[in-house]
């Protein structure tokens, strides 16, 4: 009964969607769909019940910010980012007189509205233009009382509002956001791949003219677009220099899914030669690619391999806390940092982005910044993707894993000992309260 569920869900949204007049290729479109169908545009918090505007209204910490530098404004003026922005101009202008109204193009100008109008002194007219104007346009200056997520919730909205979602909802809570670039590190560390190459890819994406002109592979979405692995190495796979371009907010809803046309690309590649799985992901990647018929069983092999890749995460943390250092870093790909590459021929096929890559031995004391950086970074993120609570993965283990386990600690007490003693002078420096790259070098 459940099967194909997020299929048919979207399905819906799909016809909502044109029924109202709004092309489910354009940006944003389903978002877009869920409020203009919600009819008020208030919602209640399902926890604490309160009810906050559903449009761009409430104040970011970057407004805050502008606000507080205002010559004129200081510490006895309060500042709520759960305060709608109307009750926050209108306090303000109440509060510190006509001065305001000279400053609010600079503090309400973003990348959505550029422009601001000047509308004199008159309080009604700007609040007038900003609800009618100004919040429409969903400005960076302001966010939503609660966050679209159509199809997967019922009513097109997050049941906790923005009024307790960074505490009730663990996800949200400020040390786990702040270590989703961590989590980032840990996936794109510990995975195989050549990424010296891979990352000097990623940098032309971000910085070459001509590729920033490029479109979105989703119904063509304006760029600039950033690079997206076909393969996620947050499933564990390989960090290589082959990205599709995607838009930001298109990268960003993809997240960990793959697609079906995802699965088929990166068979296709190996058929030509390419190794595309990393080793923890490989065994059930193989096993279960050619199951994949559509976009359902992608998401579901998406799950599989997510719930691998915790559990591929948990082997390598248990081996780090015995201070298995030098074998841990055998995984990190150091080897890569000895040569230099250059792409020559860049290529863009179907929103592909491939390039030929030249490349020269390097035996500098460059080379030696960049292992001992990757060191670091690599085992540092490592230890903090374990720390975080909050995982929307499962941890596969049971007695065989575990056997498995304490077999290769087993065996890595019977390493030389002149490996032994390298690892004793790593693994000091890791358990020390600053970890030295310049140590780590040498």
């Amino acid at each position: 009964i459940f099967k194909d569920t997020n299929i048919k869900r979207r399905k819906w949204w799909e016809q909502k969607a044109i029924s109202i007049g709004i092309d489910p290729s354009s940006n944003q479109w389903i978002s877009k769909t869920a409020k203009l169908i919600h009819p008020t545009m208030r919602k209640p918090c399902k926890k604490f019940g309160r009810i906050m505007d559903l449009r761009y209204s409430y104040p970011t910490k970057n407004l805050i910010k502008r606000i507080r530098k205002l010559p004129y404004v200081d510490e006895s003026f309060e500042i709520y980012s759960l305060e709608h922005i109307l009750k926050l101009i209108k306090r303000l202008v109440l509060q510190y007189g006509d001065k305001v109204y000279d400053d609010l193009p600079k503090l309400l100008t973003c990348k959505a509205v550029k422009n601001i109008p000047r509308l004199g002194n008159d309080l009604d007219t700007w609040l007038n233009w900003i609800d009618s104007v100004y919040i429409p346009s969903e400005p960076s200056m302001l966010s939503p009382g609660a966050m679209a997520n159509p199809p997967d919730r019922l009513d097109g909205f997050h049941s906790l509002n923005e009024c307790c979602r960074s505490h009730a909802d663990r996800g949200r809570w400020e040390k786990n956001l702040r270590s989703f670039t961590t989590d980032r590190r840990a996936f794109e560390y510990w995975v195989d791949g050549d990424w010296v190459a891979a990352d000097k890819l990623m940098g032309l994406i971000r910085t070459n003219e001509q590729i920033k002109k490029e479109t979105c592979l989703n119904d063509n979405h304006p760029g600039p677009c950033s690079a997206d692995h076909i393969g996620p190495i947050s499933l564990g796979f390989v960090h290589r220099p082959e990205f599709q371009l995607l838009c930001n907010s298109c990268n960003s809803a993809k997240n960990n899914r793959m697609t079906f046309s995802d699965v088929q690309h990166l068979i296709n590649a190996e058929n030509n030669g390419e190794e595309v799985a990393s080793w923890y992901c490989k065994h059930i990647w193989d096993l279960r690619k050619h199951d994949v018929k559509n976009n359902e069983n992608a998401l579901r092999l998406s799950k599989i391999l997510r719930d691998n890749r915790h559990t591929a995460m948990f082997i390598l943390s248990e081996l780090l806390k015995d201070n298995h250092y030098l074998f841990l870093s055998t995984f990190l790909g150091l080897q890569y940092a000895e040569r230099s590459v250059s792409f020559s021929n860049i290529k863009i096929e179907n929103h592909i982005i491939t390039g030929q890559i030249s490349e020269q031995p390097r035996d500098t004391k460059y080379t030696e910044e960049q292992k001992a950086r990757r060191m670091r970074i690599g085992f540092e993120a490592l230890k903090s993707y374990i720390e975080k609570e909050n995982r929307n993965a499962l941890l596969v283990i049971n007695d065989k894993i575990i056997d498995k386990i304490n077999e290769i600690k087993n065996i890595l007490q019977d390493i030389p000992d002149e490996y032994k003693l390298l690892n004793e002078k790593i693994s000091e420096q890791f358990n020390s309260e600053e970890v030295s790259d310049e140590l780590l070098r040498d």
